[in-house]
């Protein structure tokens, strides 16, 4: 088992850029795809990832000391320190049950395959860690290995449903045709963003803004442009964070480049990605007709969208005031604030089709839930991290990550759990 675990965590230390070529040149020698189309393919979808990550990653440091200017001018102070994605996700990784989980999931995935319960065929490994995650949140509850295996294989069926109820629309709003999104800590969300954006079409002059980029362009000329909204927020930005005027201008432009540039390296990743889907789909169809398979990839994809980097971007100063003044929250969301900001934008925005306005409303509405979620997993997550090889800075108690409040399936069957273990 650790021979898997230990290829996996090789693999994925890796970066995307490198494993998804990996993967799909691997999938693609299993399907028997044309060698010259899996070779360009795999290449130009390393390229791919490598554009929307060097774009997402360099714009996060860019705005990121304007966060940490916010924080320190507003004077924001929590008692949970927030300590990244990737401690948590190395955390999971080190979970002893890990390997288990990922073979468990292999086996639902075929199996649902299989019985037509699902058209996702996941094949973005490293997503893997968010059923762990949920696996081990149940084993320190439970200290059963079979409930915490069982745990995360429900957490991974459900995704691979949800990721088959949303791909329509992420074809038709992202525009990625055979491509579906199973990630955990995404698509969970994907419900509630449906549900509210129904709300928002009911209330009364709510229902009548529509702010989508081309409404905005098409009444206010080139102001509408990704270009220049992107310009705009990223200024607004800077002068929310005290910042001196020449770094008001860096985040300013550094915004405006992201919005135009990340839908860029997106069209790139997408030459390689539906040669490779569609040669995928054929092939599967023929041995299993009237199927509608869909590729399941990082649901990290989804943030390349103007509507969506435009809503997270806006929500950054507004999640650090919600972390201030939310009763019941305890962390401070700072590690991953513009990145968590624009991940949890995207459905909001895709069921708003695009409409900014509405994705900021629900994704307010879910980064209280988040941050929530968060703060009552600290505990448990603690524990986790501990476990994994963390150390804690003298005088604090807690840990958590913004991310893991991302994880809105696995918290449920967690709390579910834990109210049966509570009854009987």
């Amino acid at each position: 088992m650790q021979y898997v675990i230990n290829a996996l965590n090789w693999i994925s230390q890796l970066g995307p850029m490198v494993m998804m070529p990996i993967i799909i040149f691997i999938l693609g020698l299993i399907f028997r795809v044309k060698f010259a189309t899996l070779i360009k393919s795999s290449l130009t979808i390393g390229v791919g990832f490598a554009g929307v990550t060097i774009v997402i990653n360099w714009f996060v440091a860019q705005v990121g000391p304007s966060v940490h200017s916010m924080v320190s001018h507003w004077g924001i102070q929590t008692s949970i320190m927030d300590v990244g994605w990737p401690a948590r996700a190395a955390a999971t990784w080190a979970f002893p049950l890990a390997a288990v989980v990922v073979f468990i999931v292999l086996g639902i995935n075929a199996l649902m395959l299989i019985t037509k319960m699902t058209n996702t065929v996941m094949v973005d490994f490293w997503s893997y860690n968010h059923y762990i995650f949920t696996g081990a949140l149940v084993w320190y509850l439970t200290k059963s290995a079979g409930i915490s295996l069982l745990a995360a294989a429900l957490d991974a069926a459900i995704s691979f449903k949800l990721a088959d109820w949303t791909a329509p629309l992420a074809q038709k709003y992202f525009g990625l045709e055979g491509i579906s999104f199973p990630t955990a800590n995404s698509v969970g969300w994907a419900p509630i963003a449906w549900l509210l954006n129904k709300l928002w079409s009911v209330i009364p002059g709510i229902k009548n803004i529509d702010a989508r980029p081309e409404k905005i362009q098409k009444k206010f000329g080139f102001v509408g442009e990704p270009l220049f909204m992107g310009f705009v927020i990223g200024v607004l930005i800077g002068i929310l964070a005290e910042d001196k005027v020449g770094n008001i201008l860096i985040v300013g432009m550094s915004t405006a480049a992201t919005m135009v540039l990340t839908p860029k390296m997106m069209q790139i990743l997408m030459e390689g990605l539906i040669p490779f889907a569609n040669s995928i789909k054929e092939l599967l169809n023929k041995k299993f007709p009237g199927n509608k398979f869909t590729i399941g990839v990082d649901a990290a994809l989804t943030v390349a969208d103007s509507s969506v980097i435009a809503c997270g971007i806006i929500m950054v100063p507004i999640t650090l005031i919600l972390a201030a003044i939310l009763p019941g929250n305890k962390l401070l969301p700072i590690s991953d604030i513009a990145y968590q900001a624009m991940w949890l934008s995207a459905w909001p925005v895709a069921f708003g089709k695009g409409n900014i306005f509405r994705g900021l409303l629900s994704t307010f509405v879910i980064t209280c839930c988040v941050l929530l979620i968060a703060t009552n997993l600290a505990p448990i997550h603690t524990q986790l991290a501990l476990a994994g090889g963390f150390k804690l800075a003298q005088g604090m108690h807690y840990i958590s990550t913004e991310d893991a409040g991302t994880h809105i399936i696995g918290f449920l069957i967690y709390k579910v759990i834990a109210l049966i273990k509570a009854i009987f």
